[in-house]
């Protein structure tokens, strides 16, 4: 079932945005393994989980069946979507050419003003310090929307960031993948540092590592044997 402690983690609020609360909450829960391929997830059952109406729970759902995440079932629920190798190795070959074209168009212009990206540099560093990986990947999200928010380019920057959010980051939690959290910590400060003063051969070689190393890691978690879906 869709954990409480993932799902229901912090109370929602009339004022809030609930449809956009529960769609943040399952994207992460479904990109990060936490709701593994083959879960069934019911919009009634979901609203009892969370406390609130059915509305902003199916629109959530919708959004995510949209997204490619989930697959709509007839008077089932949704089914999350199970992914294959060959879908992460097409989104990896997308996001490196379309996120290193924007890194090297920012290195060649230079960037002075850092001061955000610096920001979430060190809450990346504090979140894995902390092994808080929920942290790791909200902070990895906005310090990469930044930097190609800086690029100019308004549909890159959707499309990457789309891509991002549909990515399965199964493994992230395993020795591995903290391990790799922790490679990746010098390599944000090293991004800044390029933006301020670097070539674009540097910052070509760096942004393919940056991006390619998590590669083997959700590709050993998918080619791996898994238990049977749970249904929610």
């Amino acid at each position: 079932m869709v954990s409480q402690h993932n799902v229901a983690a912090a109370p929602m609020t009339a004022e809030a945005n609930l449809r956009e609360q529960v769609q943040q909450r399952l994207r992460l829960d479904i990109v990060s393994g936490e709701v593994g391929p083959g879960t069934i997830l019911s919009v009634p059952g979901l609203a009892r989980t969370l406390g609130i109406s059915t509305t902003p729970v199916r629109e959530a759902l919708l959004q995510l069946s949209d997204d490619g995440l989930l697959q709509p079932l007839r008077n089932r629920g949704f089914c999350v979507v199970e992914p294959t190798l060959e879908d992460l190795r097409n989104l990896f070959e997308v996001r490196l050419q379309l996120e290193t074209s924007a890194f090297v168009k920012l290195v060649r212009s230079g960037l002075a003003d850092v001061a955000e990206l610096t920001r979430q540099a060190d809450a990346i560093a504090r979140a894995v310090r902390t092994r808080d990986v929920p942290l790791y990947l909200a902070a990895d999200r906005a310090f990469h929307r930044e930097l190609l928010s800086r690029a100019g380019n308004a549909v890159l920057t959707g499309i990457v960031m789309r891509l991002r959010d549909t990515m399965r980051l199964y493994g992230i939690g395993s020795p591995a993948g903290l391990a790799r959290q922790e490679e990746s910590v010098p390599e944000h400060y090293r991004i800044i540092a390029l933006l301020q003063q670097g070539s674009e051969t540097d910052a070509a070689a760096l942004m393919h590592k940056h991006i390619m190393d998590w590669e083997p890691i959700f590709s050993d978690y998918l080619k791996a044997p898994r238990d049977g879906a749970v249904r929610a």
